[in-house]
């Protein structure tokens, strides 16, 4: 058996819109200052508090905050202006994938149990995989241990599995894992960060990902 592991944000789908949006209204009522679409971009797929504490600082009320999210996040994906868009081609591959009797999909992602499921539930997508594994199950990327659980419960050995993410913390991870990585270009790092950090390739569109999957799960 083969284990693909995904990551969501920057990866699967795009969700820029969603999380700026989420900034621009929660760090006001805090009075705080809404930080850059940079900054915020490059944390996307770390733990949400974790994301929180390096824009916002140590002293802001970390947790406040995050309840104040997690009430936003279903209103913004309410609108289509602000919901997470697959990316093209997204989810004809998993689809795809899903169905070949020798592979099993998998998630990891900096989202949490009860945020990753309203959001694939919307998307159609839950069906598709066997495990998901998020930021309250596990210490935030680049953490392996989310990898890791995924290859235990699937029962999958490292040299038979491998990750696909959009930023270096997913390279890390995968690293720490022991996996081999997929680096995607068009999310919300850089190709050649990616590649610093260790993907093993980083591609720039759906069909070459489906083709480096296949490769690589063919050695």
């Amino acid at each position: 058996m083969k284990l693909i592991i995904f990551d969501f944000d920057g990866t699967l789908v795009d969700s820029r819109s969603l999380i700026l949006e989420s900034h621009r209204i929660v760090f006001p009522q805090f009075r705080l200052p809404v930080p850059s679409p940079i900054d915020s971009l490059s944390l996307v797929g770390k733990s949400l508090s974790i994301i929180l504490t390096q824009l916002a600082g140590e002293a802001a009320p970390i947790a406040e905050m995050v309840a104040t999210y997690d009430l936003l996040l279903p209103q913004l994906r309410a609108d289509p202006a602000f919901a997470e868009k697959p990316f093209e081609g997204a989810a004809e591959l998993l689809h795809e994938l899903s169905s070949m009797p020798d592979f099993v999909l998998g998630i990891a992602t900096g989202h949490r149990s009860d945020t990753i499921a309203p959001a694939l539930a919307a998307l159609g997508w839950g069906a598709y995989f066997q495990t998901i594994q998020a930021a309250d199950m596990a210490p935030s990327k680049p953490h392996p241990a989310m990898l890791l659980q995924a290859l235990q419960v699937t029962g999958v050995s490292p040299d038979d599995a491998i990750f696909v993410g959009d930023t270096t913390f997913d390279m890390m991870m995968a690293q720490a894992a022991g996996l081999r990585s997929i680096g995607v270009g068009w999310g919300y790092h850089q190709a050649e960060q990616l590649a610093a950090a260790g993907a093993g390739c980083v591609v720039r569109n759906i069909d070459e990902l489906r083709a480096r999957v296949r490769l690589a799960l063919e050695k």
